[in-house]
């Protein structure tokens, strides 16, 4: 090996090492039977959950890796992202319209396949959502909306 190589190596494994001392910067950690507002009981609501809860609440349940510097961070740094765009555990505080967007975002997403990301899918393989699921979610989605007019 080249002395540069080395010398790149011993830095790497060294920024490793205290990327794992850095203290953890995750909100505080609540599991899902510490609840979710009584809306999310139903059978299209708990699909919903299961699969997107990790991201889109703060009942999230993390893996082992998610401790291990630098895939914590990215880990942490995307659930962030997801509570922002949308989280359950808020979602009593929300408007109706801002409720009715969501509720149409999360159709057209889940629908189209492009949530959960499908990174997200493959690692937790009960993120997957079947179709029957989807069109559930859907229907309990419009439903909502028409009683929230």
């Amino acid at each position: 090996m080249t002395r540069t190589l080395k010398s790149f190596l011993a830095l790497a494994a060294v920024a490793l090492i205290l990327g794992q001392m850095a203290p953890e910067r995750r909100a505080v950690i609540e599991t899902r039977s510490q609840g979710l507002p009584p809306l999310f009981n139903s059978q299209p609501t708990q699909a919903l959950v299961r699969a997107c809860g990790n991201c889109h609440s703060r009942y999230t349940d993390w893996p082992w890796y998610s401790s291990v510097a630098p895939v914590s961070w990215w880990i942490e740094q995307h659930v962030r992202e997801g509570r922002d765009r949308l989280d359950f555990s808020e979602w009593e505080t929300y408007s109706p319209s801002q409720r009715r967007d969501q509720l149409e975002s999360i159709c057209g997403l889940i629908s189209t396949g492009r949530m959960p990301p499908r990174l997200y899918r493959a690692m937790h393989p009960e993120a997957n959502l079947s179709e029957g699921e989807k069109k559930a979610v859907c229907a309990w989605g419009k439903a909502e909306t028409i009683g929230a007019r």
